[in-house]
């Protein structure tokens, strides 16, 4: 998909706890945005909401933000959970040859007001998984860690290193919510059991946050902009909700999703042309099997490169320099925000965790039990 939609401007902000209410922190982080560029709401042709009642409390939740992100009469329409499919729409909004700029904008505030663990308990069989009560957002990723480490020949104090290497990168990115320096795995191994084999340390952490992302087409994002990233390609995929039938140690929607935006983006070789990867990895185990379910590295090697920080900044392919979702996971804002990670790095403005000059990256987002749905774009420059 050669130049016709890009991305133009781009604004987050996270933390454990913003001190925000919605309203105000969408407006916020709207007005820096259109501050960035130099225009006012009536440059924007459409809004793209991304978030989820559920988690607000309330129904119809968008109505109460149409008027602090500006999309009062304009044309605004919302996408449930992860912001990154609301990115997909909003480019397909542009594609469709109706609209010229989209603003999407992400949020949830679950730092200390709700658990973000309840919207996919209820999203579970009523029925029986439900009123069973063994299954849940942990007890399934525990599961498939287990899957991944005994497939891999990996034992937890691996799980302890990968989320000490990911936390490292995060210690570099004054925009998320938990870090550590030196990758201390120690400290990581000393946090309490949520579910065996996974530890606090191991699971993201709830967090506050919103992501803005402004598109345009062609010719309007050179008129806003002399750097625009360009949207390359985009694919989605979810898999079976059962665990029967599912291979638990990769991600078949993830390498489907990937496929079909490597076909579109025109990526023949991903491990060679992909220069920087943004994964949701909502849990330590997720990056390497989620980098090697998309063909960006080998299956049995990439566990090992990922613990001892072989994905690091200055790596050919760099994984998660910005410490990915283990570092904040503000829900439904965390996709977005893998996009505008990789927005600032193929701009070169993603200060100290800038990973060399990467020309094309990649960025996911995921939802569902167990990496079930599973959204990728390809961006370049």
């Amino acid at each position: 998909m050669d130049d016709k939609v890009a991305i133009v401007g781009i604004e987050y902000s996270q933390g454990d706890d913003l001190g925000l209410t919605r309203e105000r922190l969408c407006f916020r982080t709207v007005r820096g945005v259109l501050d960035k560029l130099g225009i006012d709401r009536h440059a924007i042709d459409c809004f793209i909401l991304a978030s989820n009642d559920f988690l607000e409390g309330r129904t119809i939740s968008n109505v109460f933000e149409d008027g602090p992100v500006g999309a009062y009469l304009k044309d605004e329409t919302k996408v449930e959970m992860d912001g990154i499919n609301a990115v997909v729409y909003g480019a397909l909004r542009i594609l469709e040859g109706n609209y010229d700029t989209a603003m999407v904008i992400a949020h949830s505030l679950c730092g200390h007001q709700v658990s973000p663990y309840l919207q996919v308990q209820y999203s579970l069989d009523p029925t029986y998984d439900r009123q069973l009560g063994l299954l849940n957002e942990l007890s399934g990723a525990a599961l498939q860690a287990r899957a991944y480490l005994r497939s891999r020949g990996l034992d937890e104090g691996w799980l302890d290193r990968a989320a000490a290497a990911a936390l490292a990168n995060g210690a570099a990115n004054d925009m998320v919510t938990r870090s550590l320096d030196g990758a201390d795995e120690s400290k990581v191994a000393s946090s309490s059991y949520l579910y065996e084999p996974l530890r606090e340390m191991h699971c993201y952490p709830p967090t506050d946050g919103a992501c803005a992302i402004v598109l345009a087409s062609a010719g309007r994002a050179r008129e806003l902009t002399d750097r625009p990233v360009w949207i390359r390609g985009f694919g989605s995929s979810i898999d079976s909700y059962y665990f029967a039938g599912r291979d638990l140690t990769r991600s078949a929607s993830a390498a489907d999703a990937a496929r079909r935006a490597f076909a579109m983006a025109g990526i023949s070789d991903p491990a060679s042309e992909i220069g920087l990867a943004e994964v949701s990895d909502l849990f330590a185990y997720q990056a390497p099997l989620l980098a090697a379910s998309m063909g960006l590295a080998d299956a049995d090697e990439a566990p090992r490169r990922f613990a001892e920080g072989g994905f690091g900044k200055d790596a050919r392919l760099a994984l998660n320099p910005s410490g990915g979702a283990l570092s904040a996971h503000p829900v439904c804002a965390t996709g977005a925000v893998r996009v505008a990670e990789a927005f600032r790095q193929l701009r070169g403005e993603a200060g100290a965790v800038q990973a060399g000059e990467p020309r094309l990256a990649l960025a996911h987002g995921q939802d569902g039990l167990c990496l079930q749905q599973n959204t990728v774009v390809v961006l370049g420059i």
